[in-house]
């Protein structure tokens, strides 16, 4: 059975109890008479009939309770005001694709009005018919805004309530769900466990220079000693002669010149001197080469194990994900569907979701309901209604809804709004700046500044700088958390090693809904903070990019508020301003500068940092200011 069908089964009696209820309320309103009125003939049905599609009951209900209860004068004019009603409102859907409750509302209690209005063109009518004519309409107006939100949102609850997760197919979803996330925690605990066996592979101390003597001499004497005709001659004294072949190794290990460890003689009896010095130095050659290439094995292996302790970190935070609150949020479920068709708008599949941090994000179908094309901002505008949040929709959402469905995510808007400004120099004779940058915000409301100063200048820097920011945006854009990215990145570039060379990462992250700051810096300049007329520095950071594999700082935290302007510069513009204490100074630019233009001030502070070097870039320059405003 295909799941349209059972969803048609499931729904077919609430429906047609539904159509039921229409029809005897349809017809109930035309009971209550009120001075010769009955105003909630045409209030039920501007409240009711345009969102209810080929509800026949309704009309039945509404006709045969009319031609019961209502003399034929009052029935005639009941009619007329319902089809007038039904016109307008229909018209106005036609042309603007939606129409909403007040609408309704406002042209069902107008045609009432005027209806009892109109007698004043054939005769005079007293003040008193003219105010209870007015009073209808307002009447009219009221009571169908009423019975539309009352219709709609009981309907909107009887869908949300039906649609359970008891259902069987969305029990099928969710059991699908349970088992990805199980085998998700399984792939984790298994990456996790294969960290911690190329962590401890071959693990062992490297050789300290006694080790070394020793060895040598068991290869030396094995090799030289053993096949020597007066081997038993020599070693008569064994001692004596042990202690003499450790002092030549010694030398040897101590990387003594050859000549000079000839000319010492350490064994004077010996005529084979000179070959064992040549087998020594060859040997211990041999095992310092053994030794890097096992000690770069190693290294080899814990970047391998910090990457893959890395996935094992990002699967497990992946694997908790948002929680759904969907149980707990009937009603607000119900708000949002009654909102989105206010708008002419039909939100199917809606679920909300609930951060760690408690921040709701709401996610649905969303499509056109009577066709044409209706701006997603009038969705966002429909959930703020709904939910009292102030929200903002996904970067690529759809611009124009129509009737094709697409999925939407609106999440919390953040608290504050970042702009940033970038000013550049290229170093005087290369052909492009060596620095990059990337400026993104992701959906989690995180704002991210990346900058990297490639090693040297030119294109091979701008390339290996491009490569760090590249795969910082990569990584973020993709969800890992920012010391699994940084962490992977780095051991990334370890790996890649060519021709050691290396780029400096300094990395800010900005929660946009508190604006805390995380700045983490591997091998980069200085940055400073401009709190009002307040300047202060956050020093550099040591090694660069792809220099160490586990030699990571911890990143420096702090808050940001109304109007500070976070600034990063690369090491080209502090490093030529020729004074003694170059962060103090560049700080005192900042302050100097009177803007609010996170853009003007980074080009201003790039003049200044210019008159310091006589107008020349002796290196790639590069100043990236970025500044927050509470929305």
């Amino acid at each position: 059975m295909s799941t349209k069908r059972k969803q048609r089964q499931s729904l077919r009696w609430p429906e047609v109890l539904g159509r039921l209820v229409y029809g005897l309320l349809g017809a109930l309103s035309s009971m209550l008479c009120i001075m010769g009125y009955y105003p909630l003939v045409p209030a039920f049905y501007a409240g009711c009939c345009f969102d209810q599609r080929k509800n026949y009951l309704l009309y039945i209900g509404l006709f045969t309770g009319m031609g019961f209860c209502m003399p034929v004068g009052a029935m005639v004019k009941y009619l007329f005001v319902l089809l007038v009603t039904g016109i307008a409102i229909h018209f106005y859907r036609w042309a603007n694709r939606r129409c909403s409750g007040v609408t309704a509302g406002l042209i069902s209690g107008l045609a009432t009005a005027a209806m009892n209005c109109s007698g004043a063109v054939f005769y005079a009518m007293d003040r008193k018919e003219f105010v209870l004519g007015i009073s209808e309409g307002v009447c009219v107006f009221g009571a169908a805004v009423l019975f539309h939100y009352v219709s709609q949102m009981s309907y909107e609850l009887g869908q949300t309530i039906l649609q359970s997760p008891k259902d069987d197919d969305q029990g099928q979803q969710q059991t699908a769900l349970d088992e990805a996330q199980g085998r998700i925690h399984a792939f984790a605990e298994a990456v996790d466990g294969l960290s911690v066996a190329f962590a401890a592979m071959g693990s062992r101390s490297e050789f300290s220079g006694h080790e070394s003597v020793t060895v040598l001499e068991q290869e030396i004497t094995g090799k030289l000693c053993g096949a020597c005709d007066a081997c038993a001659v020599c070693w008569n004294d064994k001692t004596d002669l042990s202690a003499k072949i450790r002092r030549m190794l010694q030398a040897v290990v101590a990387h003594n010149p050859k000549e000079e460890i000839l000319d010492q003689n350490y064994m004077e009896e010996c005529p084979r001197y000179p070959g064992m010095v040549e087998e020594a130095i060859w040997a211990f050659s041999r095992m310092e080469l053994n030794e890097a290439w096992y000690r770069r094995l190693q290294e080899n292996r814990m970047v391998i194990a910090g990457q893959l302790d890395a996935m094992a970190d990002a699967l497990q935070d992946w694997n908790r994900d948002k929680k759904n609150v969907d149980a707990k949020s009937k009603l607000l479920l119900a708000r949002v569907g009654f909102e989105a068709l206010e708008r002419g708008l039909v939100a199917e599949n809606v679920h909300i979701y609930e951060d760690d941090h408690g921040r709701r994000s709401i996610s649905a179908m969303v499509s056109s309901k009577w066709g044409g094309g209706i701006p997603s901002k009038n969705y966002r505008k429909a959930l703020e209604r709904a939910t009292g949040l102030a929200l903002r929709l996904q970067k690529d959402a759809r611009a124009i809804l129509t009737q094709d469905a697409v999925p939407i995510t609106a999440y919390e808007d953040t608290c504050y709004y970042a702009l940033s400004g970038v000013a550049a120099e290229a170093k005087d004779g290369a052909s492009m700046n060596g620095d990059n940058f990337s400026l993104f915000t992701s959906e989690n409301g995180r704002y991210h500044i990346c900058l990297s100063d490639g090693m040297g200048s030119g294109p091979a820097a701008s390339k290996e700088s491009d490569m760090v920011v590249d795969l910082m945006e990569k990584f973020m854009e993709a969800g890992f958390p920012r010391d699994t990215a940084i962490h992977i990145m780095n051991s990334a570039m370890v790996l890649k090693g060519e021709n050691d060379t290396y780029s400096t990462l300094d990395f800010a992250v900005v929660d946009l809904y508190t604006g805390e700051l995380e700045l983490t810096k591997i091998g980069a300049a200085a940055s400073f903070i401009r709190h009002r007329q307040e300047v202060r520095y956050i020093p550099g950071g040591s090694l660069p990019t792809g220099a160490e594999a586990t030699k990571v700082d911890e990143p420096v935290c702090t808050r940001l508020t109304n109007g500070d302007f976070l600034v990063m510069v690369t090491d080209g513009v502090l490093e030529y301003l020729h004074v003694k204490n170059p962060e103090e100074k560049l700080s005192e630019m900042i302050s100097e500068i009177k803007t609010e233009n996170a853009g003007v001030l980074a080009r201003q502070l790039m003049e200044r940092v210019m008159l310091f070097t006589g107008g020349h870039a002796l290196d790639d320059m590069t100043i990236v200011v970025t500044g927050i405003w509470e929305k």
